[in-house]
């Protein structure tokens, strides 16, 4: 479990809850100020949570937008959190807020039962059918907000990488790019991988991850080699291009870029391999010295919404 710096003297917003019925059944307000005041409060955001019954269990769904109504549909996130983590947590980790707040895009955070993903296609078959909770969670948030259902991104941390992983390949029509960060692929999805659709991908890596090894592992690809593979699934057909990128922070840490761009229907895969980077979100200080180093060469917030914002179904 990712251990959170306390943010101290900071003012507490008390959040708007909203009742919603979704398209999955009935969704009830969740009195839970206690839960959104561990939000790190941003101007001009506001959030909200609901439940949404599926599959016989309540589960609990942050939503983080802008405080000014949007005109028209606007794109969604969906946000995986870490194993142990929940949506606060996730929230404040990758400083998804102030995304909100400067893009006009919703953030989306469902929290996982138990705190963690059902991500293993085959191991995980008797649990949670997390597949399914979010493809719920997705399609009743369109037809309950103004979200536009081509615009629907999704990326997860750690255990939410894997998932999200998981989710393209088995549901990427509901998709429209996804990312993952400190996350590689189980050999078990990659033999049961089989989507319908190619889904631009974007992956980040840290070479001293003590977590998820960089390397290949048993059960596990190596961190290339799970990108290679999502650039192989969407048809790309000729070798990366490979940039390395400005060293601005001098943090002890550098940045590579593998771009997979000759790759069919314009689905293209990114790959950043953080040179020294440990199991930790890049370029935020909110986890600084906790599970190895954190670049600051790059904001992975913002790389992967520069990246995912160029897609729609």
């Amino acid at each position: 479990m990712l251990i959170q710096k306390l943010v101290s003297g900071a003012r507490r917003r008390l959040a708007q809850i909203a009742a919603v019925v979704l398209a999955a059944g009935a969704t009830t307000v969740m009195p839970a100020q206690a839960q959104l005041s561990r939000l790190i409060p941003v101007d001009g955001v506001t959030s909200f949570e609901t439940q949404v019954q599926f599959d016989g269990r309540q589960n609990r769904v942050l939503y983080i937008r802008p405080v000014a109504n949007p005109v028209g549909r606007v794109p969604a996130m969906v946000v995986l959190h870490y194993a142990g983590g929940d949506p606060e947590e996730m929230a404040n980790l990758i400083a998804i807020s102030q995304l909100v707040r400067d893009t006009g895009i919703w953030a989306v955070i469902p929290d996982a039962l138990g705190r963690t993903w059902s991500f293993d296609p085959v191991r995980d078959r008797r649990k949670a059918d997390d597949v399914g909770l979010i493809t719920t969670i997705i399609d009743g948030t369109v037809a309950a907000y103004p979200i536009d259902s081509r615009r629907v991104w999704m990326f997860g941390f750690s255990a939410g990488g894997f998932m999200t992983m998981r989710y393209v390949c088995e549901r990427p029509n509901r998709i429209a790019a996804a990312a993952y960060v400190s996350s590689t692929l189980l050999n078990t999805l990659r033999d049961n991988c089989a989507p319908s659709l190619p889904t631009p991908v974007l992956a980040m890596n840290g070479t001293a991850d003590t977590r998820v090894n960089y390397n290949q592992r048993i059960g596990l690809s190596s961190a290339p080699d799970s990108a290679l593979f999502f650039a192989n699934l969407n048809r790309c057909l000729t070798p990366p291009v490979h940039t390395l990128l400005p060293d601005v922070a001098n943090d002890r840490t550098t940045v590579e870029l593998d771009s997979y761009n000759s790759c069919a229907s314009n689905d293209p895969v990114r790959f950043y391999t953080i040179n020294r980077g440990g199991h930790t979100w890049p370029g935020n200080d909110y986890q600084i010295g906790l599970i190895g180093r954190t670049t600051q060469d790059i904001d992975g917030t913002r790389v992967i919404y520069d990246f995912v914002r160029n897609f729609s179904r």
